[in-house]
């Protein structure tokens, strides 16, 4: 049967709000017993022009709709886009000074239309090192560290760094092989993945990709892949 609103009203006639509050849920029951199929329009009820399709863009990879963004980007596959992150840059070699840099690649950068959720997904393979010149204070062991940042590398999300180890304390050139924990061939290859959510209060153009810090003095980023999820709140 259709849907027959319990109260109705005449034209320059105060409102009451109980009765449009009882139209109301009137018709929540009604849809969650489930509309019938006599109640259905037969004929197109949507017009095609006022359905808005997403906006796309090839080369960041990104879609743009009314609901929100998502896109990806990637290397490419192993070794396509090989990039590198060393102590050189971040200052971790011998000082112990803490310098994160962005990830070649790895940003996406979007506008956010209204206040939203993000989540952003991203994965990498590292072959760290080898790395055999004379460890400085505090670096006895030494590590390639890999996190997502917001907005710029002063904003690292540092709680969700991931390491790949070089070599382990001991080590030594032309040791013999003491098992999978000496050979940097084992060692000094890592494989992370992880995913980062947030929340943004209004309209704003936000910027989120990977960073690295190393007290190695060469690791090659062999593979990565990033990708985002926005919904408009």
């Amino acid at each position: 049967m259709a849907y027959t609103p319990p109260n109705t009203f005449t034209t320059a006639t105060p409102l009451d709000a109980a009765d449009v509050q009882g139209n109301l849920d009137a018709l929540r029951v009604y849809l969650h017993e489930q509309v019938v199929g006599a109640d259905l329009r037969a004929v197109q009820f949507v017009d095609g022009r006022h359905v808005q399709a997403p906006e796309w863009d090839p080369i960041r990879g990104l879609q743009h709709g009314v609901s929100g963004w998502q896109g990806s980007q990637w290397s490419g596959g192993a070794a396509v886009r090989v990039s590198f992150t060393t102590s050189a840059i971040t200052g971790r070699r011998y000082t112990g000074a803490e310098q994160w840099v962005q990830q070649p690649g790895t940003g996406l950068t979007i506008d956010l239309r209204a206040p939203a959720t993000i989540l952003f997904h991203y994965w990498w393979e590292v072959e760290a090192g080898p790395d055999d010149g004379s460890r400085g204070p505090g670096t006895s062991d030494r590590y390639s560290y890999t996190a997502p940042y917001v907005g710029n590398v002063g904003l690292v999300i540092a709680s969700a760094s991931q390491e790949v180890v070089n070599n382990t304390n001991g080590w030594s050139v032309g040791t013999d092989a003491k098992g999978a924990d000496s050979p940097y061939t084992y060692i000094g290859y890592g494989q992370h993945d992880g995913v980062h959510l947030d929340t943004t209060t209004g309209p704003q153009r936000y910027t989120v990709g990977l960073c690295s810090l190393s007290t190695i003095d060469r690791s090659a980023v062999l593979n990565w892949g990033v990708s985002i999820e926005v919904t408009y709140l």
